[in-house]
């Protein structure tokens, strides 16, 4: 079943504890294994040659691959607590990933 599209404002917070806004797909945002809060208008967006932490994870029924920023350290899908998420593929079916990696922040340099 498809899922309701849109988007939201939230929370990046950097491994250094700076808060950005950032968007958010709404669907990723209702996971409870990302802890995505709503963010201020007064937040700054996160800069533009900032690459965020995500995880990678891999489909083991359709063998898709697909990624996931992920806001703060404390997310049980960073700390290992969580072990997979759902991503909703162009076909509109729900792919149900299993994390195999995660990637860590890095600043921009300018």
């Amino acid at each position: 079943m498809a899922r309701i599209r849109g988007r939201k404002p939230g929370t990046y917070t950097t491994d250094g504890a700076t808060a950005y806004r950032t968007s958010v797909d709404a669907d990723r945002f209702a996971i409870a294994a990302f802890g995505w809060t709503a963010a201020a208008a007064t937040v700054n967006p996160l800069p533009r040659n900032f690459t965020p932490r995500h995880v990678s994870g891999l489909s083991a029924t359709t063998g898709r691959r697909g990624i996931a920023v992920v806001p703060n350290i404390t997310a049980t899908i960073w700390t290992g607590a969580a072990t997979t998420f759902d991503v909703e593929a162009d076909d509109l079916t729900i792919d149900t990933m299993t994390v195999v990696s995660k990637h860590g922040e890095k600043p921009s340099l300018s």
